[in-house]
């Protein structure tokens, strides 16, 4: 009996599981959509209504994960392993989509901003790359979480942040050379770069999440 209970519980666990993994690739899928939209200015509204479409998905999926995650922690009262295998599932959502919301910012920025894709600093479109990278990767990391396997996603962050700083410079110079129909343009490179690096920070978060999930031990440096 007891056995049937422990299997069925594991199967509720990999629902839990797979819910995230759903919300996850839709959050992915948006950062794919604005990579687009800043090399194809041309359809930035497209791109834009998309990714806030999806949001919404994201959105309604983060309080499905919260819900089920509630419905184990007290009709099952997990074992310590298994309870933080649940939180961390909870937390790896928010962590999601408030990545979902940072993605859905910088369009709109983007879209507001009225460039050329030639004005989108390259510091910026790497940014944004190395973001999707680190995406995919704490995604993956989480996917994994059953066979106990940690990952170092956060010391990716360090080269986001170096990114951060020299698109700053960029754009401040864009910005003393700008006639003054361009300053509201460049203005919003700021705010673009910045969602860029918030997400960075919740991607890293992630890979730091999964490994507090299998080894029971916090990040606190």
């Amino acid at each position: 009996m007891t056995s049937t209970i422990r299997t069925t519980f594991q199967d509720e666990l990999i629902k839990l599981h797979n819910l995230v993994l759903d919300l996850a690739n839709k959050v992915s899928a948006n950062g794919e959509l604005l990579l687009k939209a800043l090399q194809d200015k041309d359809r930035v509204h497209d791109y834009f209504l998309k990714i806030k479409s999806t949001d919404k998905e994201v959105n309604a999926a983060r309080w499905q994960v919260h819900d089920f995650g509630d419905q184990l922690i007290v009709l099952q009262q997990p074992v310590a392993k298994d309870f933080r295998q649940i939180i961390t599932s909870v937390q790896v959502t928010d962590n999601l989509e408030r990545i979902g919301d940072h993605f859905k910012k910088a369009a709109r920025f983007l879209e507001k901003a009225d460039l050329k894709e030639t004005e989108i600093p390259e510091e910026i479109i790497e940014m944004a790359k190395l973001g999707l990278k680190m995406l995919n990767q704490a995604i993956n990391a989480y996917s994994e979480i059953f066979q106990g396997k940690t990952n170092e996603i956060a010391s990716i962050d360090d080269a986001v942040d170096t990114l951060y700083k020299q698109a700053i410079k960029t754009v401040v110079k864009l910005l003393k050379q700008a006639s003054e129909e361009k300053i509201d343009g460049y203005s919003q490179l700021f705010f673009i770069a910045r969602c860029f690096e918030r997400s960075a920070d919740h991607s890293a978060k992630v890979g730091e999440l999964v490994n507090f999930a299998i080894t029971g031990k916090r990040n606190i440096s």
